[in-house]
């Protein structure tokens, strides 16, 4: 078989891959910020969520609390509690591998 007439296969096969790690990535940083997130009543770690966005090819990691943004950077009062920037950065490396793994697995 041609490369040709495999295209669209191979896309879709590279197009699921991607929606795939974009989940597992979402859900990977959703869970360590989870972990990290400071705890008062819970609302805020409760509140985290990931959605991945298919048609822009992206994850969308975070919460609609609207004190969330004073947690992550603080205020003139509360010093910065960061959970969400961390977990992302520290999975960095995590994330880069999922996606070889995911990608290499769809084009076999």
């Amino acid at each position: 078989m041609s490369f040709e007439s495999n295209h669209p296969e191979v896309l879709r096969r590279t197009e699921a891959a991607v929606l795939k790690s974009l989940a597992e990535a979402g859900a990977l940083v959703k869970t360590d910020a989870k972990l990290r997130c400071p705890v008062d009543t819970g609302n805020l770690r409760k509140s985290i969520t990931s959605e991945v966005k298919q048609i822009e090819h992206s994850v969308e990691i975070g919460t609609n609390v609207d004190y969330a943004q004073y947690v992550e950077y603080g205020t003139k009062r509360s010093k910065a509690q960061p959970y969400l920037r961390p977990a992302g950065d520290e999975n960095r490396d995590k994330i880069e591998r999922l996606f070889q793994k995911n990608l290499k697995a769809a084009t076999r």
